[in-house]
């Protein structure tokens, strides 16, 4: 049977005095007869064949740019050479040896102690190219790092990723190096402008921890800041001794400033009001109606069984009435009313003939949890009707979907994993930036040619 042959050549020409050179990188046979799993390449064959010809671009490129440090960039100079240094350079498209000649100091002692005497000193750390680094951390901020390697094993040449340990300690050094930097075309923060007001939610989620003592958890604030043209800004952060001035760089970055009016939604979390007055003493306090109106539920349920199934069921309406009074004169920003009614309604449980009755603790345990809360969040409560129908946030439901995306989907429910307070930060700030499309941009602030093809992808492969 006749073979069908195909040769892959690769032309370079690699400037004006340089010959053109042509290197077979591939051949490729098939037979006569084709079926279908032989139409067309094979992933193995477009491995080996992407993985060939980055190494012929890469060794040819490193050439290239070693000898322009053959001589001295101050006096001209040609530098002796001290031998060569191998390096790995590491791609999406496979792996590459290289040896870089060395070349000792020039005499004329003019050298910048930051600038680069060899190519070997311009290859990225850990010889690692950027978009395979762009890559590793975006998939390993949807998905877990075990899946990840997998991943890249099975679709890139080999050498993509070795495990899960690989994926893991390249998106750690991505986000301490590279997440947190403005994106390309983001202005450098200005503390005096004055921008439009924004909303910001707080709320804090728990991690497990990895080492069970002295704690089996530790508690990750999250957040997230609603813009008046309806953008949105995610950030978290662990709670520990530096708290106040991750939240102040969070929100710096989300472009709030000094004067910028803010309001801030909260669950009534005294830790958290308490981060809100160290970085954002002047903005408007709102507690989350949700918490509030939670906790009227409580009551009013524990009030409808009062008595159940005794002489005493008569007793239910009076409480129910006063307790939906209650919620009425709060919604409508009477909380020194609503307050009254409630402990009016106390006082009508300390009576003889209903402290007795069945359920009545219960519904006094509620209202009196209820009190307590509302006391003390006192000052952050408002007009929640009138919010509403000037379509303003009145619960931290925007905050708490941030933390569902931010932790829950990749940390906690169907990823079993642990996590270190201490080396966390890094992969929530990857996860955040995956999150608020900024990944790309913190590259090309570095990289500055940095094209990511591969921006389309859906984010529905996150677990």
């Amino acid at each position: 049977m006749q073979k069908l042959v195909w040769r892959v050549k690769l032309v370079a020409d690699l400037g004006d005095e340089a010959a053109e050179t042509e290197v077979e990188v591939a051949r490729i046979e098939r037979d006569e007869f084709t079926v279908p799993e032989t139409l067309g390449l094979s992933l193995g064959e477009g491995k080996r064949l992407t993985a060939a010809i980055q190494t012929e671009m890469v060794r040819a490129q490193a050439a290239t740019m070693g000898e322009r440090f053959r001589c001295c960039a101050h006096c001209g100079s040609t530098l002796s050479s001290k031998g060569y240094r191998l390096v790995t350079f590491r791609s999406l498209f496979g792996d590459v040896p290289l040896r870089v000649r060395r070349f000792a100091n020039c005499q004329c002692c003019r050298e910048v102690a930051d600038e680069p005497r060899s190519f070997s000193a311009l290859t990225l750390e850990r010889g690692i190219a950027p978009e395979l680094a762009y890559v590793t951390a975006k998939f390993a901020a949807l998905a877990p790092f075990a899946k990840v390697a997998d991943l890249l094993a099975e679709l890139l040449p080999v050498g993509g990723a070795v495990n899960a340990g690989t994926v893991r300690n390249r998106t750690r050094r991505v986000g301490e190096h590279i997440a947190r930097l403005r994106p390309e075309g983001v202005a450098d923060p200005d503390i005096d402008a004055v921008n439009p007001a924004v909303v910001i939610g707080l709320d804090g989620g728990y991690l497990r921890s990895r080492h069970r003592r002295p704690e089996r958890n530790f508690e990750v604030l999250a957040g997230k800041v609603l813009n008046i043209d309806g953008s949105q800004h995610r950030f978290a952060f662990a709670r520990n001794g530096n708290s106040a001035s991750e939240f102040a760089d969070a929100v710096v970055s989300a472009g709030v400033r000094l004067g910028t009016p803010a309001t801030v939604l909260c669950d009534g979390d005294p830790g958290l009001w308490k981060l809100q007055r160290q970085v954002m003493p002047e903005a408007a306090l709102v507690l989350d109606w949700f918490h509030i109106a939670m906790r009227f539920e409580h009551a009013l349920q524990a009030a409808r069984g009062l008595g159940a199934g005794t002489f005493s069921d008569c007793l239910q309406g009076h409480p129910i009435r006063e307790l939906e009074s209650a919620k009425w004169r709060l919604w409508h920003g009477r909380s020194s009313a609503c307050l009254g009614r409630l402990a009016r309604l106390m006082h009508w449980f300390d009576a003889a003939h209903v402290r007795d009755v069945k359920g009545a603790a219960a519904v006094r345990r509620h209202i009196n949890d209820l009190i307590e809360y509302l006391y003390a969040n006192e000052l952050t409560l408002v007009n929640y009707g009138r919010r509403r129908r000037d379509r303003l946030p009145i619960s931290t439901a925007f905050v708490e979907s941030a933390v569902n995306e931010i932790l829950s989907k990749r940390m906690i429910k169907k990823q079993q994993m642990r996590w270190n307070r201490w080396t966390v930060q890094p992969f929530l700030d990857v996860r955040v930036a995956v999150l608020n499309n900024t990944l790309a941009g913190s590259f090309r602030r570095l990289y500055p040619d940095f094209q990511p093809d591969n921006e389309n992808h859906p984010k529905q492969l996150a677990a």
